[in-house]
């Protein structure tokens, strides 16, 4: 093993000819590398060196490549970052005694009202989060945020919890221009390690923990890995949504293009107040960037977004037939909401100068007009960040103390204009969009999970359930 690795996997060209194949893309060869790919699966949980020593310039039929010392070629895994549902149940394993215990919880879910407060988890940010500083835990993240395949071990760092602090949602693929944007020595996984650490320890703060303790709720992590459970869980996910206090949305300029990260957008604002959620795309908002963003918006569109299995089509189809009043509305509650949250996160850039504002900020408004929200884009207007900035006081412009002040009469000014102006539009939208019934349901689950929440620190396990 290579310092600071705790396993390194060769894949010799050897196994092509063990295959006694000619090429690369024959069954022998597939199924030589499946079986080499089963064992790094199932391997216990440690940062995975990941390289081959093929022919230079073949593309391994499973990975992107990069040329290394000039010679090997690296695995980023981004091509295949994700995989079907129902591949990831029917090739699993799990040990006897737990593949039991998941069952028997399988079983306690018929005819139960709640099933979301059985299944409920979350992982501690310690597990799946790091500092930008930390280079030896950043490795080990690559191997996490790599891939949605989960091993139990996955499942094993989670544990039963009443709610999460934040649900995390996100594509687990980066986007293919990643390299033309962000550049290619920009790690997809380790900035969302990174922008998790930030978000854990902003809210660490607010409440004197550290932010190690802060909980996520993760597919990966919170939902049993190869299991048919895995099915189950998918179907609850509006539950899980409803017992996250607050959602962090990794925005890469791709995210609005896959109808799952467009479907827990819309889910969690049509269930929460759109303060709890978080857009972290500081980081992913560049020049080569900016367009992206304003062209992905528009096209919003449950026929046209992606989705790595078709099966989960038919079912998102299902979900928004049964809480929205129509698709029209969903798509349009996703772009409106997504215009008016980009819109807040821009305006604490627009703010610098007139010029940021015409470039950064304006064009957030003639896209509300143009997808025909003309109370959201005069809602809009009525921001003027550049005068906000003035008003907290040029002076205190410094390092230190004198700017956490500067910045906080700064964020008081912007969520006075939100509270103002933008939440009645973005309530109104709710209305128009959401069917009744369901927001009446919504209203009525996710108060008995506030109350619960509050009171679950004075109840033993016993009296939480039976309150529950």
């Amino acid at each position: 093993p290579e310092e600071g690795m705790c396993a390194t996997w060769l894949v010799a060209p050897t196994i092509a000819a063990k295959a006694d194949a000619q090429s690369e893309s024959s069954p022998g060869w597939l199924r030589y590398m499946a079986q080499w790919h089963t064992a790094v699966m199932c391997a216990p949980p440690a940062p995975v060196c990941l390289s081959t020593c093929g022919r230079k310039g073949q593309d391994p039929c499973f990975a992107d490549t990069r040329e290394h010392d000039g010679e090997a070629l690296v695995l980023r895994g981004s091509r295949k970052s994700t995989t079907s549902l129902d591949d990831m149940v029917l090739n699993g394993f799990l040990p006897g005694s737990l593949q039991s215990e998941l069952d028997y919880l399988a079983s306690t879910l018929h005819g139960n009202v709640d099933p979301g407060e059985v299944l409920m988890r979350s992982v501690v940010a310690t597990n799946v989060a790091c500092s930008w500083t930390d280079v030896t835990r950043l490795g080990e993240m690559l191997y996490f945020w790599g891939t949605n395949i989960g091993s139990i071990d996955h499942f094993q760092m989670s544990c039963k919890q009443d709610h999460a602090d934040f649900f995390v949602s996100h594509c687990w693929a980066e986007p293919p221009d990643w390299c033309t944007v962000m550049g290619c020595h920009a790690q997809y996984a380790e900035v969302k390690a990174a922008e998790l650490q930030l978000v854990a320890a902003d809210l660490a703060e607010e409440r004197g923990l550290r932010w190690e303790e802060v909980t996520f709720w993760i597919d990966k992590c919170c939902i049993p890995q190869q299991h048919q459970l895995m099915v189950t869980c998918v179907h609850h996910i509006e539950d899980f949504l409803q017992r996250c206090d607050r959602m962090i949305v990794l925005l890469t300029w791709h995210y609005f293009s896959r109808l799952w990260c467009v479907y827990e957008w819309a889910a969690f604002l049509a269930y929460h107040d759109a303060k709890n959620l978080r857009n972290s795309v500081e980081t992913f908002m560049r020049p080569a960037s900016r367009d992206l963003y304003l062209n992905a918006i528009p096209n919003i569109s449950i026929q046209h977004c992606k989705c790595h299995d078709e099966k989960d089509r038919v079912v998102l189809k299902q979900k928004i037939v049964q809480y929205y009043v129509s698709e029209d509305a969903f798509e349009n509650f996703a772009k409106g909401t997504a215009v008016a949250m980009m819109a807040m996160t821009v305006a604490q850039i627009a703010g610098r100068s007139d010029f940021l504002f015409e470039t950064e900020f304006v064009p957030w408004i003639k896209l509300a007009y143009d997808i025909g929200q003309n109370d959201l884009a005069n809602a809009l207007l009525h921001a003027d960040p550049v005068a906000w900035r003035k008003n907290a006081g040029l002076e205190l412009m410094v390092l230190g103390s004198g700017a956490g002040a500067w910045r906080a009469k700064f964020q008081d000014q912007l969520n006075e204009w939100f509270d103002r102006y933008l939440q009645p539009v973005l309530t109104s939208l709710k209305l128009r969009s959401v069917k009744p019934e369901a927001l009446q349901v919504l209203g009525k689950i996710h108060s008995q999970v506030t109350m619960t929440m509050k009171k679950s620190s004075k109840l033993t396990p016993m009296k939480l359930l039976m309150e529950l």
